[in-house]
């Protein structure tokens, strides 16, 4: 029998051990967490998508509160609708794996993109993922995707300067963008509905200007730049032409246009863009004779001129040497190119004047004509040797049958 104290002092050993239970449990609780080694985290897990959408959650997957050592996890999709295409994306590119190295504590944001057939009946869809760290449990999520046909799009699409002025047969660009207000990504075919007769529309994409396009998508809240280059015909006359852009969604919803007016003003051809200038407007050569002449080609316009040419054309019995190695690949906004030119003479060419027309050619534009005159002239004093020459032909022949001749 336990007397009052034995007992007292049982009941002071159990109170004792709960309370130590109760205060270690947290702690081994937090000590679990830190060994952690992956934590994932998405803010939204459902959308409504029309049929033909593209439904993207983000999902933020950072290391576990040790951040020492090294971790990595594996990205997978256990279910999903059948026919439906569904992938972990990072930068656009479809990933599987993330890693971090020893000491690395940043986020790394990973999209889940589900593509919803554009046959897909109207109904809530279930997509599962499952994260799976290195060193923990598998981390599983649950996504609603809801197709409604009758969903709200909203797309818009403006220009900043949606009017410019320009010559006839000079090609303009305008920049154009396209904006998403819905919250999935959105494919957009793009088409000219009007232009005038003659005229060429190009979709380009923004970031060279190069490429040619006729497919944008643009993701959820987000703006795609584009440009519209429009070539004007040669002989457009004085006016303002409207040229309409229309962008539609790829799998259904209501279709953007946008307005692009280009003004015509043939008086801006007055100012030459590219132009020649010869350091003399005249030279004169002997027969056979030749001579060294500098062409000064010139960009005066606001863009870039490429392929830069100088072409000559000679009358007979002149010849020209275009020395330079090909043509110009760009000539800048401003800048100016010297090219050396070797005229030369035939012996055989008469007396007189001739002509030399220079003309630079580009890509996109090309100069006036310039011209040179080349005058030819017979030295004097060629004459005067040659009748000398003749003369003391005559005395050594008249001295040889006065010597020989005796005999």
């Amino acid at each position: 029998m336990f007397d009052k104290v034995d007992f007292k002092r049982l009941k002071i050993c159990i109170i004792a051990f709960i309370l130590l239970i109760s205060i270690f449990s947290p702690l081994s609780a937090a000590e679990d967490d830190d060994w952690a080694s992956i934590a994932a985290t998405s803010t939204v897990t459902g959308k409504v998508v029309c049929p033909g959408d593209t439904a993207e959650f983000t999902l933020d997957i950072e290391k576990g509160c040790n951040v020492s050592d090294k971790a990595w996890c594996s990205l997978s999709v256990s279910e999903k609708p059948e026919d439906w295409t569904v992938g972990f994306y990072k930068n656009n590119d479809e990933v599987t794996h993330i890693t971090f190295s020893e000491g690395e504590d940043e986020t790394e944001e990973v999209t889940l993109r589900v593509e919803v057939p554009s046959d897909a009946s109207e109904g809530r869809y279930s997509v599962w993922s499952e994260i799976d760290p290195d060193d923990g449990d598998v981390i599983s999520r649950r996504y609603a995707v809801t197709v409604d046909k009758d969903a709200g799009m909203s797309l818009d699409m403006y220009s900043n300067a949606p009017g410019l002025v320009t010559r006839p047969n000079d090609p303009v660009e305008f920049d154009v963008t396209l904006k998403n207000d819905y919250d999935n990504r959105v494919t957009v075919d793009l088409y000219t509905d009007k232009k005038p007769e003659n005229w060429d529309v190009e979709f380009l994409q923004d970031e060279n200007g190069q490429y040619r396009q006729n497919k944008i998508s643009i993701g959820p809240e987000n703006t795609q730049d584009f440009i519209v280059k429009v070539h004007p015909d040669s002989n457009s006359s004085n006016g303002v032409y409207p040229v309409i852009i229309n962008a539609i969604p790829e799998f259904g919803g209501s279709e953007i246009s946008q307005k692009l007016e280009l003004s015509i003003d043939r008086s801006l051809e007055k100012t030459e863009v590219l132009s020649v200038f010869p350091n003399t407007r005249s030279i004169t050569l002997n027969p056979g004779g030749s001579r060294e002449i500098t062409v000064n080609l010139r960009n005066s316009g606001d863009q870039t001129l490429n392929n830069v040419e100088l072409r000559v054309q000679t009358d007979s019995g002149i010849s020209t040497d275009v020395k330079s190695f090909g043509a110009i690949d760009e000539l800048e906004s401003g800048d100016s190119e010297s090219i050396p030119v070797e005229v030369s003479a035939r012996a055989s060419v008469n007396s007189g004047s001739n002509e030399i027309l220079m003309r630079a050619v580009s890509d996109e534009v090309q100069s006036d004509d310039e011209q040179v005159e080349v005058s030819i002239e017979k030295s004097s004093s060629s004459g005067f040797i040659g009748i000398g020459m003749v003369l003391v032909a005559v005395i050594v022949l008249a001295l040889f049958v006065y010597r020989f001749g005796r005999r």
